[in-house]
């Protein structure tokens, strides 16, 4: 086939081809036998009806548009084989116009973008902090543990920030009772920001018995209320003091599985140890493949940057809808404008795409590739995750995501090289140990029967008597996140 292709733009093509009078009576007539299939005429079994009849019932235009779009994709798929061109995106009708011959059709086509060569990775420097564990960090790990058996206290005195409050809220909006913001004997903590915006303020200071008011807006987790102003009467019923218990050989042993304060504080040390070291690594994944990412400078095709914008919007509306928050609720608890976070979406999308190109780019210049064992031995392991894993393994095979897999395997394996080639150091220049010594290991992950490890807690804890009050909220999601690999929901 005949087709003239030329630039658009960054890693875009306009391809221009023609189709002929008579492929298009051909698409008219195949489009008119599929129509049949569902039209009623009388005389005429279902698929049986002549063109001519078809034509008359349906109106011409509508049939040789149907017969268009039908026609279409097959002429541009053999365009873009004999091409060798490959969209990253669904293509985009640019111009059709009709002639005596038939039809002259434009089409933009973007490409997935690429590097001529990735930044330089080799022998690269990322600054992370310490991993080194101090005294410090143990003595407020132990302050977490006393504050989870803390017991309290009616005290008579005003509230101060960490003292718990029972108290009465009612609520009100434009001289009307709001049912959804009410609350009896609430027992809370001030200071803890756990309600709404306001409330610690008047209540820093209050004592049994006291009244307070304040108008503060209704967060997310309040339904169809919402963002909405709220006046707000809160009665102070008790002050309660918290007590924390002595930290010594007896509590330890009491609450958790050791016998002494040396031994608790020699087992946080191991596992906070590890755990520092754990989150260190992965700061410095991340900061690793950063550096590469802030280097790179490509001009990406609008029409990608939407796709990926869209694909962005989708998970974190299904993040918002999975806590029962809509997204004109996340507007207005957010105070974000639209046009703002079209922009912060924009620049979402932007990078995700940009990061993806990059490890691409490594994974080519590295000589990195996937076998079919890795795309199998993966989809193997997820299927076991499944609660249908024999659904799950034929969806991934017949949707044809399990070359979208490759993709994110191929990405992750890029990152590796790229983590290969860098070395960690502190704020000083020194080089750090980011890998976790096997007494910490074996202190943060334990081997079941199965074989496979579990990752522990900081410290086992036996029950204790836990006196809070809590509202339970929706979390609000402040920013989207594009993961790698999603299953579909």
């Amino acid at each position: 086939m005949t087709a003239t292709v030329r630039d658009a733009g960054p890693f875009e093509k306009l391809i221009s081809f023609s189709v002929t009078r008579d492929e298009l009576e051909i698409a008219k007539t195949r489009t008119a036998r599929r129509l049949s299939q569902d039209l009623k005429i009388r005389g005429f079994r279902p698929g049986k009806a002549p063109r001519p009849i078809v034509e008359s019932t349906v109106g011409a235009e509508r049939l040789k548009s149907e017969a268009i779009d039908d026609l279409l994709p097959e002429k541009l798929e053999t365009v873009l084989t004999e091409n060798e061109l490959s969209p990253a995106i669904t293509p985009e009708l640019s111009n059709l116009d009709e002639t005596p011959d038939g039809l002259d059709v434009e089409v933009k086509v973007t490409l997935w973008p690429t590097l001529a060569a990735p930044p330089s990775y080799e022998g690269r420097t990322v600054t992370v902090d310490s991993p080194d564990l101090s005294e410090s960090e143990i003595d407020a790990q132990i302050e977490r543990i006393r504050d989870q058996f803390a017991e309290l206290e009616t005290v008579e005195r005003p509230a101060a920030e960490g003292d718990y409050v029972s108290i009465d809220i009612a609520a009100t909006a434009d001289g009307e009772d709001v049912p959804q913001a009410r609350a009896s004997q609430l027992l809370y903590e001030v200071g803890s920001g756990g309600f709404v915006e306001g409330i610690d303020g008047v209540l820093v200071g209050a004592s049994a018995g006291s009244v307070r008011t304040f108008s503060s807006k209704l967060p997310a987790g309040f339904g169809e209320v919402a963002g909405r102003e709220v006046q707000f009467e809160v009665t102070v019923g008790e002050v309660k003091a918290k007590v924390l218990p002595v930290v010594d050989d007896g509590w330890v042993a009491d609450v958790t599985e050791f016998e002494t304060v040396a031994e608790l504080r020699a087992d946080l040390a191991l596992r906070m140890g590890a755990m520092k070291r754990k989150v260190l690594g992965d700061r410095f994944r991340e900061l690793a493949l950063d550096q590469l990412v802030d280097e790179v400078n490509i001009e990406l095709p609008e029409g990608l940057v939407r796709s990926e914008m869209d694909e962005v919007l989708h998970r974190f509306v299904h993040r918002l809808e999975s806590q029962g928050i809509s997204l004109d609720d996340y507007f207005r608890v957010a105070g974000i404008e639209q046009d703002q976070f079209l922009d912060d979406l924009r620049q979402q999308a932007a990078r995700g795409l940009t990061t993806r190109i990059v490890l691409e780019s490594v994974a080519s210049a590295a000589g990195v590739g996937v076998t079919p064992e890795e795309v199998g031995m993966m989809i193997e392991i997820l299927a076991r995750q499944s609660e249908r894993p024999d659904e799950f393994r034929k969806a991934m095979v017949t949707s044809g995501r399990s070359l979208s897999l490759a993709g994110d395997i191929l990405r992750n394996k890029a990152l590796e090289v790229i983590v290969a080639n860098s070395v960690a150091v502190d704020r000083d220049g020194n080089q750090v140990d980011l890998e976790p010594e096997e007494a910490e290991v074996e202190a943060l992950f334990e081997v079941g029967e199965s074989g496979e490890s579990t990752e522990q807690e900081p410290v086992e804890v036996v029950e204790g008597e836990i006196l809070t009050g809590e509202v339970v909220m929706a979390e609000v999601v402040t920013d989207p996140v594009v993961s790698t690999f999603e299953e579909e929901e």
